[in-house]
């Protein structure tokens, strides 16, 4: 699909000044001057997941009011009574439904308050094209002559309005791209801003650890005397896309770099990567704001199901992948400390027809449920099942338009503003505000009070350098950080890996905490380990927020004292720490998992010569660890574990 001329000179509604309480938001950069009630909040971020290809509703939730409708309606492709999932039997009769027998996940989810369902969602005037009803979902149109041919996204307009001047690459308080797309080489409309210009970062296909390196290395010499013609256009587009990522490549690697996942196993799918991806970006210190996602394969026109065993299938598939991945995300999250600060929300372009093909599928049809997930989503279902008599279906087998029970864009309103703190102004901008907020969709006690609208996340520490350099005559390392400003800030933590991603601390920094002026840091370790070492500082606000400095890398030419090694490894039952030394001190053996918790743990005495200390794994689980040796308050080595079955 073309988008042209999105290098227009259209005047963007950014440029008017966002007000808090009817002052400039710039009054409030520092979050010591927001309410306390407002801490937190600009660090929330959105995760949507497009299920492409139009998922079928009713094989997703069944009512169970209206089974033996379903059921005559569907002779061939329904679920049988005794396969699908009871969601919740406290609700009315009337608002029943019966899960997928795909979805245990999503079972789950909902049992431990983290999910929600919301019924008959859609827009008036339906399109059952593909690509159109895709446009007008991302663009935030519809049907109606007013509001079918939208030149921009939604996403796009609310982070142009919300965050101006964010667009123009990396900056002091914006670093990160606001938007983030995976899982679709195609840029999304939906990251269009109010000009038509793609503002978003398309990572599909591209190591994110890597990225700055590759963009670098596939780059190519500007075009020059672009015509001013449509196939110009075109070749301006393609160009602005790849330098909006190619600016941001560098902050997005090291984000990654410095990020991990935890022990959460995801499936090994498209769509498990591309939200562990999210996961670990976020861990890195990501501040953007909305991540979409993709899941292809929806468009169930045939073998829907597996003949006599439906509740198998193509679809089921599909929805244990999609559910699935949303667990092990949000499982991840929750192990990261992340998940409070995470919305994650599906929407499919349309739904399927009520009635069954003849070739064990359904075809395009009109209204779907859409899907919340994580602690601020109000575990519940919003909604009461689409009336399914045969006797109000059109010919084709379709739902009427009365059947319509929530408008699109009323979700996307009510999360915009009740999750992530869009005044009336933003609203305006993003073109949502003239829709109906739909009331309990956000957790009570996190739904944003309006004095905390339009607040955004400031980075609390504006680095502008770092270094790390080995002095050999010393045999340490030296490291110095510097910062232009520091804003309601608590400490650094100096941080030191053997293999540039399982980093430990080595040292705290008090830092200035308020100031606007130039702050220059300075510390030692004078324990380095063998080898390649890789140092960081990490930055931690008052509200814990954090933020990573890049990482350096410096070569220990003198090797030390210690010579220091664990075997074997990998271990079943037990380890041996060894080293030589030519110190005596008081020392502790630490094993870290991977989430940094200490389960293991022995005094030794570490004595001039060689030293041996043995150590059980024999109840541990199966897994990844860090063997940590620590003299006084230094770290005097690192080394990874892996314990076997």
């Amino acid at each position: 699909m073309k988008r042209r001329n999105f290098l227009n000179n259209i005047t963007k509604l950014s440029a008017a000044p966002i007000l808090l309480n009817g002052l400039p938001l710039r009054s409030f950069a520092s979050p010591s001057f927001l309410p306390s009630n407002c801490q937190g909040i600009g660090d929330r971020v959105m995760v949507i997941i497009f299920l492409k290809g139009g998922n079928d509703g009713l094989n997703t939730i069944i009512p169970v009011d209206q089974y033996s409708r379903y059921a005559n309606l569907r002779p061939d492709i329904r679920i049988n009574a005794g396969n699908y999932i009871n969601l919740d039997t406290t609700l009315p009769i009337g608002d029943q439904v019966g899960l997928n027998p795909a979805m245990t996940s999503f079972k789950a989810m909902y049992d431990n308050g983290q999910a929600s369902l919301i019924q008959a969602v859609g827009y008036p005037g339906f399109n059952q094209s593909h690509f159109k009803s895709t446009d007008l979902w991302l663009t935030g149109g519809d049907g109606t002559p007013a509001n079918f041919n939208i030149n921009s996204g939604w996403m796009g307009r609310y982070l142009d309005t919300a965050f101006p001047g964010a667009f123009d690459g990396p900056t002091t308080n914006y670093p990160d791209p606001m938007g983030i797309q995976l899982g679709d080489t195609k840029p999304s409309i939906g990251f269009h801003d109010h000009g038509n210009e793609y503002i978003g970062v398309n990572l599909s296909n591209q190591n994110p650890g890597n990225l700055f390196g590759l963009l670098n290395g596939l780059g190519t010499a500007p075009h020059g005397g672009v015509p001013a013609s449509d196939y110009g256009d075109n070749i301006n587009y393609i160009m602005g896309v790849e330098n909006t990522t190619n600016a941001y490549g560098g902050r997005i690697s090291s984000v990654y770099n410095n990020g991990n996942n935890s022990t959460t196993s995801y499936p090994n799918s498209n769509l498990g990567g591309q939200l562990k991806t999210v996961a670990r970006l976020l861990s890195g210190g990501s501040k953007t704001k909305i991540f979409l996602v993709h899941k292809s394969g929806f468009d169930t026109h045939a073998n829907q199901v597996q003949a006599g065993s439906t509740q198998l299938g193509t679809h089921a598939d599909l929805l244990s992948d999609v559910f699935d991945s949303i667990k092990a995300f949000t499982d991840d999250l929750t192990n990261l400390g992340l998940e409070q600060n995470v919305m994650t929300a599906t929407f499919s372009e349309f739904g399927r027809r009520i009635t069954q093909n003849g070739s064990m599928g359904t075809d395009h049809g009109n209204f779907a449920p859409v899907f919340l997930f994580g602690s601020g989503a109000a575990p519940g279902v919003h909604g009461t099942n689409i009336n399914i008599d045969p006797n109000t279906l059109d010919a084709a087998g379709n739902l009427p338009s009365t059947a319509l029970q929530h408008d699109y864009r009323s979700i996307w309103k009510t999360l915009l503003q009740d999750w992530l703190a869009a005044g009336d102004d933003v609203l305006t901008g993003s073109s949502f505000n003239s829709y109906s907020k739909i009331a309990g969709l956000v957790t009570p006690g996190l739904i944003v009070p309006p004095e905390c609208y339009n607040v955004t996340s400031v980075l609390p520490v504006a680095f502008s350098e770092f270094t790390a350099e080995y002095i050999v005559a010393k045999n340490e390392v030296e490291l110095f950080w510097q910062t232009e400003s520091e804003i309601n800030h608590s400490h650094y933590l100096v941080q030191r890996s053997a293999d540039g991603r399982n980093f430990e601390d080595i040292e705290l920094v008090d830092s200035a905490g308020e100031s606007s002026v130039t702050q220059k840091y300075y510390s030692v370790d004078d324990q380095p380990l063998p080898g390649i070492s890789y140092y960081r500082i990490k930055s931690i606000d008052l509200d814990d927020s954090i933020e990573y400095t890049d990482v350096r890398s410096v070569r220990n030419e003198g090797g030390g004292n210690e010579n220091i090694k664990i075997y074997p490894n990998p271990a079943k039952y037990d380890f041996n720490l060894v080293l030589t030394t030519e110190q005596e001190y008081d020392g502790i053996i630490q094993v870290f998992d991977l989430r940094g918790k200490i389960i293991k743990e022995r005094s030794v005495r570490v004595t001039k010569g060689f030293n041996k200390f043995n150590l059980s794994v024999e109840k541990l689980p199966n897994g990844n660890y860090t063997v940590v040796l620590v003299k006084g308050r230094r770290n005097v080595a690192s080394m990874k574990l892996l314990v076997v079955p």
